[in-house]
């Protein structure tokens, strides 16, 4: 099976496990979303188990013709003679019920929309004689051209299971298996885009400019040249519009040309009548955003395939209607938005067009659809202002700009060489403070930072202050964590100017959260109230991550939601980021991770990588490195970790920022467990230390705690603890508690401090003491004790949710049984015999008794019934 037919796992084991109990599955989906790869899958699994298969296919071209998909099939008995069926519905019907008997058969038809009816009455009435499970595949069709006789409704008991358009992450997998290795992300998020997540897109986008050069391998990595479109495109964006009425299709020109807009101009557009044909299809995604409803059309390939299709008659029709609906001029319309795929940047200083910001699919589009429109136009309006007036002025609101859309050195070079400096002191400090921005948290020479601010403040008059907290929050970024006390706060009583006061006060705060002086931060921040300057602005992730060190951890997550969704409203990335970041945090302290995955995958998939919030991008990334590790994607974890050590930041005052555990995990797949983990502690370890040397104790703190939590020893619990002593955060000392006892071992002091985490919502380090604890039991040889600890905590965990207990791992993970150790436990827990296991594994007795001895040995049991007993709790 290849690994497309492996993504939608948790649809496919549903299909399973619904068909095996007799109930027929219907998966629908768009056309490309993988129904079809999802079926063999779905096939293959239960021939697997011992099935049946029979399989017939709706085709189009054949709809016409009556029984013919049957008849193709071989599922039509022989007519004539006096035992023979009659006619021919009756044969049909004799065909598939000889075909089913026998019990344990399944029937596949897949594209059942394009069965003929007297297919599908045969197919019931053969049903309704002598039930057997179905298995079909079907697309999203508008209520009102349903028919009546659809297989799906006529067949009962039955499901239906959505095959939905692939995260991001998923898409990335998809993308690394067809190109054979690594694949820059700029690249992924530019067709995940495009194709929205629908296989069936992505896999020809790629093949396509693979074919035609746009897809070039450098370096070991796939990159994405400046348009990824090709003619084959053409032939796959095809079956999703075959069925729609020719004002449908009309109706889609005039989305693809208008771009993102409110209902109320798309109605101007096209008829209710249209709209409802075209989201029957599931071609639109509408979201609201402030008092309005906007739509766009699904997936983004559609807006090339129709520009691609040239200028001509219905063409100008269709844009005839699209300029009246914006009042009859077409300087009233949005700029037509190019394909995501395409680089449409304005050239920049170096004469380079730059790469767009991406898209996400699904619930995502529009936003980061809009997201891409804003920041594009935002960069030719503030570009174009500064060539045509020059200065610190309209260069510093250039160089904000070009942080966010991600410039290089060379054109940002170029802006700074061609502007004059003359003008407003305040206008001087702010272009300086832009460009040093740049120089750090970019190019991360602190040394050029340095002189350019110390070149600043010759000039800086009132706003020496200023340029001292963007100076102390660059070194925070890329080199050490200066003391807070180092930065006093402006003093209420100065008349000094307020953005002066907002930076100080956020560049201290930052610094504050770094050293775990988490109550200190929150009353600086507090203490300014709302904020007008752009870097404090910026900084409002701030606020979030001080509640989370707090403990505070609800609001905390509440906070960094509302912040997002603000921040996407407002097309603010470095708000998007830095929420999305404080977001993930809470997260995993609380075991939610199908949250996390949804979070990081509609994140990172936008392409944004804004500079000032480069370092949290980077532990996003080495977050979802780690989660695709664990899911055993190693491919797609290395192109994760490729990613996040390509944007240079290094580990810093942000905890999680770095790939390190994620490598290490990766490179310790193929080691035994217990040496994995080990070498995976030292090298988490060796990064703690360094952090810690350069003053960022949360970060450093954190990576120390990993490195336990991988092999804990009293050396590494009474450093961590020395350094805890000094951190005041309120979640830094609870897991001060968790390091302590995880290095003890005593498993009465794990189950105590996992009931008190538990009881905190701290899921993560519940769960991973309560495991320690539970194999200390066994060890100890109190095996009946740890099967009703097991229980409790099951049950303790289950009020953070269902996924929390779930995450609590089983006896067997705790006992670091090998793969081959818990297949042979289950098999004999199950009531097979040593020679029976042998037989099926096609091992030796001996070999299987010898795997057993151990496993008892590991689970602290000496028969197979108190085995069976750990193993099931």
């Amino acid at each position: 099976m290849t690994l497309h037919g492996t993504l939608h796992g948790d649809v496919r084991d549903d299909a399973v496990k619904h068909l095996a109990a007799g109930t027929s599955v219907d998966l629908q989906g768009l056309p490309g979303s993988g129904r079809s790869v999802l079926v063999r899958a779905v096939a293959a699994e239960l021939e697997d188990a011992g099935w049946q298969v029979v399989q017939a296919h709706g085709v189009l071209a054949l709809n016409d013709r009556p029984l013919e998909a049957l008849a193709v099939a071989g599922l039509m008995a022989r007519q004539g003679g006096p035992q023979g069926p009659a006619t021919a519905v009756s044969a049909a019907v004799q065909g598939i019920v000889a075909a089913v008997r026998g019990g344990s058969t399944l029937m596949v038809v897949d594209d059942v929309d394009d069965l003929d009816e007297i297919s599908a009455g045969a197919i019931a009435a053969a049903h309704a004689q002598s039930p057997f499970p179905l298995l079909t595949t079907s697309r999203h069709t508008p209520r009102a051209r349903r028919s009546p006789s659809r297989i799906p409704v006529t067949v009962q008991p039955g499901v239906t299971l959505a095959v939905a358009p692939l995260g991001f992450v998923d898409t990335q997998t998809l993308l690394v298996e067809a190109l054979g290795g690594p694949i820059d992300s700029q690249a992924v998020s530019r067709v995940f885009a495009a194709s929205g997540g629908l296989p069936g897109l992505s896999l020809p986008l790629v093949s396509g400019a693979r074919q035609h050069g746009s897809m070039r391998l450098a370096d070991g990595v796939w990159t994405a040249g400046a348009d990824l479109w090709s003619g084959e495109m053409m032939r796959a964006i095809d079956p999703l519009l075959q069925r729609l009425s020719p004002e449908g299709i009309d109706g889609l020109h005039s989305l693809a040309l208008a771009g993102t807009v409110d209902v109320t101009t798309a109605r101007r557009m096209m008829t209710w009548d249209v709209l409802e044909e075209l989201d029957g299809y599931r071609l639109l995604r509408f979201v609201p955003r402030d008092d309005e409803m906007l739509v766009s059309l699904f997936p983004l390939a559609i807006v090339e395939y129709f520009r691609h299709l040239g200028v001509g008659a219905r063409h100008l029709k269709v844009d005839e209607a699209v300029t009246e609906a914006f009042g009859g001029s077409p300087t009233g319309r949005t700029p037509t938005p190019l394909a995501p795929w395409r680089l449409i940047g304005p050239a920049d200083a170096g004469g380079r067009t730059r790469s767009p910001l991406g898209a996400a699919g699904e619930s995502d589009v529009i936003v980061n659809r809009l997201l891409l429109e804003h920041w594009h136009r935002e960069l030719l309006l503030r570009r174009t202002e500064w060539e045509r007036t020059p200065t610190p002025r309209t260069a510093a609101a250039l160089l904000r700009t070009m942080l966010v859309t991600g410039a290089d050195a060379a054109a940002v070079l170029a802006v700074r060489e061609a502007t004059p400096r003359t003008g407003d002191p305040r206008e001087l400090v702010a272009f300086d403070d832009w460009y040093a921005l740049f120089l750090g948290a970019v190019e991360h020479n602190v040394e050029w930072v340095h002189d350019v601010l110390e070149q600043a403040r010759e000039e800086a008059d009132e706003w020496v202050r200023l340029i001292d907290g963007i100076e102390a929050f660059v070194v925070l970024l890329v080199d050490h964590a200066p003391d807070p006390d180092e930065l006093p706060p402006v003093d209420p009583q100065e008349d000094a100017p307020q953005d002066t006061r907002e930076i100080v006060g956020m560049a201290r705060a930052e610094l504050l959260l770094a050293q775990g002086r988490s109550a200190e931060a929150l009353e600086e921040i507090e203490a300014l109230g709302p904020v007008t300057s752009t870097f404090a602005q910026a900084r409002a992730s701030s606020k979030p991550q001080a509640l989370l060190l707090e403990g505070r951890l609800d609001e905390a997550l509440v906070l960094a939601q509302d912040l997002l969704a603000e921040s996407r409203r407002e097309h603010d990335v470095e708000g998007i980021v830095g929420s999305a970041y404080v977001a993930a945090q809470v997260l995993i302290m609380r075991g939610r991770s199908t949250d996390l995955r949804n979070l990081l995958g509609s994140v990172l998939s936008a392409g944004v990588i804004p500079a000032l919030e480069r370092s949290k991008h980077v532990a996003l990334l080495s977050i979802a490195a780690t989660l695709a590790a664990d899911e055993g994607r190693a491919t797609t974890a290395r192109t994760l970790t490729q990613q996040a050590l390509a944007l240079r930041t290094g580990p810093g005052p942000y905890a999680l920022g770095s790939p390190t555990q994620a490598i290490a995990h990766l490179d310790g797949a193929d080691l035994p467990p217990l040496q994995a983990r080990a070498m995976a502690a030292e090298r988490l370890w060796d990064e703690s230390q360094a952090l810690l040397e350069k003053g960022y104790l949360v970060s450093g703190y954190t990576c120390g705690m990993l490195a336990v939590v991988e092999q804990p020893t009293p050396e590494r619990g009474a450093a961590l603890a020395e350094v805890a002593a000094s951190i005041p955060a309120p979640v830094l000392r609870a897991y001060d508690t968790f390091v302590t006892a995880l290095c003890d071992g005593d498993p009465d002091r794990l189950l105590a401090v996992a009931d008190r985490h538990a009881d905190l919502g701290l899921v993560w380090t519940a769960t991973i003491a309560y495991t320690a604890g539970l194999t200390a039991l066994r060890a100890s040889g109190a095996a009946a004790r740890a099967g009703q600890v097991h229980e409790e905590a099951r049950r303790r965990l289950e009020a953070w949710g269902d996924e929390a207990a779930a995450g609590l791992r089983s006896a067997a993970e705790g006992a670091e049984l090998t793969a081959r150790e818990d297949e042979i436990a289950r098999l004999a827990a199950s009531g097979m015999t040593n020679q029976d296991i042998a037989r099926r594994l096609l091992i030796s007795v001996r070999t299987v008794e010898n795997h057993l001895h151990r496993v008892f040995r590991k689970l602290g049991v000496d028969n197979r019934s108190d085995m069976s007993r750990v193993l099931s709790s």
